[in-house]
């Protein structure tokens, strides 16, 4: 994009970061400037221009602190040093508060993914982030895609078991419904099955139609899918 592009889509935040209290600026993305091209099945959305999640991951210059928005201000003066020691120690003070390639933005997903793991994030946050770096690495074309939609769904199915939801900008029945879709994606019909029927079987499936819907779509191509695997192996 042009700079003029750029200054259309993107704004400037004033933040402090929490662990080594550098002030810097990151970039937020004008959300009524966007165009939708594709929804996709496992809720990704293709933008024209622009990728609003490329810029999700705020990331410190000065220490290389990385989490999402809601996350960066959660951390707990005892867990700082842990950043200090095991980040801020081999920074090379890279800075990504601008115009980001998808290359920078994995690096970024990757920064707040070692940052979730230092911390001992919940699993729910884990399991988003790894699945927003699958959605980069579908962009890309880049075979990773693979690796982390599983890694996202280990995650869900961890978080769905032990961890209270929401958990991230994720419900119970948004969770469900990605659970089932991730298990399709990767092939696993019979459980994509049992996880869409947990959603239709949803006590708030029904304040959610296009979810309720979709489900049933979804539901009915992974019932095709698996006949025709179910086929191919009788032959």
């Amino acid at each position: 994009m042009s700079a003029l592009d750029v200054d259309a889509y993107l704004y400037n935040k004033d933040v402090k970061c929490p662990v080594c209290y550098t002030a810097f600026k990151i970039n937020k993305v004008r959300g009524r400037k966007l165009k939708i091209i594709k929804k996709h099945d496992d809720l990704y959305v293709s933008y024209k221009d622009i990728n609003p999640i490329f810029y999700s991951i705020w990331v410190c210059p000065g220490c290389g602190y990385s989490t999402t928005e809601k996350e960066f201000y959660e951390i707990k003066k005892m867990q700082i040093p842990t950043i200090e020691e095991s980040i801020k120690k081999n920074w090379n003070k890279k800075d990504y508060n601008r115009e980001r390639t998808a290359k920078e933005a994995e690096n970024t997903y990757k920064l707040a993914i070692l940052t979730g793991q230092l911390l001992s994030k919940p699993k729910g946050y884990m399991g988003e982030l790894c699945l927003k770096l699958a959605w980069i690495y579908r962009d890309m074309e880049n075979s990773k895609e693979i690796e982390y939609l599983q890694n996202a769904l280990n995650f869900f199915e961890d978080a769905y078991q032990h961890e209270r939801l929401p958990v991230a900008t994720l419900d119970e029945l948004t969770m469900t419904y990605l659970i089932g879709e991730l298990h399709r994606q990767l092939g696993n019909y019979v459980k994509a099955i049992h996880w869409y029927n947990k959603t239709l079987e949803h006590s708030q499936i029904k304040t959610k139609r296009w979810m309720q819907l979709k489900a049933r779509e979804q539901w009915s191509k992974a019932k095709v899918e698996y006949d025709i695997v179910k086929k191919q192996k009788n032959k």
